[in-house]
């Protein structure tokens, strides 16, 4: 520990920031837990430079801190943003205080891992997917890119998917020269030393961050990289940078994932929708040689939201399921992916182009009725009769009354709170959309 609990210090706002103890340790530095004022926050500390390259990089990132992160807000609350900046006494060196993280929130390489708990669902996943997308698009609106995006930074919450995006001391404005430190997660231009950080760059970046959040997998790691004894810097910039191969290339098999070594990417892909599989290939086939074509930020905010509208569940094991409606007859069963039951197709709402499935969780929100997209409020939900199991239907959260085509033709109201017989064929007006519910 380069800091002792009890030690003191002093912020640049002349704050006794009091050292309490070590949260963990890192390459750059070591993050504590610290009193300023008696509220709790998160201190960053970095280590002592000793190169001439290590004080070069310690007074860029200096800078970046004082004239751009202190003094420029957060694109989102989700971003665990400087807010002060501390001083070493002897000058050696210096961190920057933010708020502490929660404890209910985990790092994404334990999901990659298999070792976060509890184990998100898919649902999960895809509202943390959509909601790191929407952050990292809200950060480069402002003009600034991440530059280092990898397992990281963001943190989610397994069980409702709510997300933080951590390590902002990466944060740049766009086309800022310096080095990359993840090369497996960087650009194919930046590692073969063209061009700068920037949005385009950060793109791949978080497609690649999402490949790993669902497939597991690193998308260029195939057969290629089992043929090379030593996967040194070389043999790196050669499978990420020089000649990269995405693993699923539909013209190029030469990089195919391989039985007994790459299983959770070749049973993971199978897993999903063809327009998530094409969104993947067009990221890594594409993409990696124009960054002009790379799936932007509200591409894959959409992608997820589709996603977990085709969900639905496993009547042999439970599991969750993606319906792929673009390969599917309408109404032909679709096989478990985990335990190989047909499972029936559930009731689902066409809205327009955009069918969500109805299962006994599934909820509509505001992008579904022509509002922004935003989880934070339930608008409908499907629920079951009080006094008939039997029956099912969709109950009004919102302030505002739908209607809807009784069996006799007359329209009738539904108030907040009051629920929607799930009948095939009934037609739903929310207000902004119409809906019609479908039995298969």
């Amino acid at each position: 520990m380069m800091l002792k609990p009890g030690q003191l210090l002093v912020s640049g706002e002349g704050l006794v920031v009091e050292v309490v103890s070590l949260i963990g340790s890192g390459g750059q530095g070591e993050v504590y837990r610290v009193n300023v004022d008696g509220q709790g926050y998160a201190l960053k500390w970095y280590h002592h430079p000793v190169t001439d390259g290590q004080v070069a990089v310690a007074v860029e990132q200096r800078r970046a801190l004082t004239k751009y992160l202190l003094v420029n807000s957060p694109p989102d609350s989700r971003f665990l943003w400087p807010i002060g900046f501390v001083d070493e006494a002897e000058g050696r060196t210096y961190g920057y205080l933010m708020p502490l993280l929660a404890d209910r929130f985990s790092g994404l390489e334990s999901l990659v891992l298999g070792k976060m708990r509890p184990v998100p669902s898919f649902r999960v996943l895809c509202r943390a997917a959509i909601g790191l997308s929407e952050c990292f698009r809200k950060l480069h609106n402002m003009g600034a890119c991440y530059k280092d995006i990898n397992l990281g930074g963001p943190v989610i919450d397994p069980t409702n998917g709510d997300v933080m995006v951590c390590d902002l001391d990466n944060v740049r404005i766009n086309k800022t020269p310096g080095n990359i430190l993840f090369v497996f997660f960087a650009a194919p231009e930046l590692i073969r030393g063209e061009g700068s950080c920037q949005t385009n760059t950060d793109i791949h970046s978080l497609a690649v961050l999402l490949f790993y959040m669902f497939i597991r997998q690193h998308p260029l790691d195939g057969m290629q990289q089992l043929k090379v004894n030593v996967f040194n810097e070389a043999a790196q910039r050669k499978f990420y940078g020089k000649q990269p191969v995405f693993i699923f290339d539909p013209d190029n098999d030469t990089n195919r994932p391989v039985p007994g070594f790459h299983d959770h990417a070749i049973r993971n892909w199978s897993i999903y929708p063809h327009f998530l599989q094409r969104l993947f290939t067009r990221s890594f086939t594409e993409g990696l040689h124009e960054p002009a074509l790379r799936v932007r930020e509200g591409e894959w905010m959409e992608a997820f939201s589709r996603l977990r509208d085709s969900l639905f569940y496993c009547s042999g094991c439970g599991s969750e399921n993606f319906y792929d409606f673009e390969r599917n007859v309408e109404g032909q069963q679709q096989p478990c992916w985990r335990c190989g039951v047909s499972t029936p197709m559930p009731m689902r709402l066409e809205l327009g182009d955009r069918w969500i499935l109805l299962n006994h969780n599934t909820a509509l929100y505001g992008h579904h009725l022509g509002r922004r997209l935003d989880f934070s409020r339930a608008l409908a939900q499907v629920s079951q009769h009080p006094q008939d199991e039997r029956k099912w239907g969709l109950t009004n959260l919102s302030k505002e009354s739908w209607t809807y085509r009784a069996r006799d033709g007359g329209l009738k109201e539904c108030a907040p709170g009051r629920s929607v017989p799930l009948r095939s064929g009934l037609v739903v007006n929310f207000g902004r959309r119409e809906g019609v519910i479908r039995l298969r």
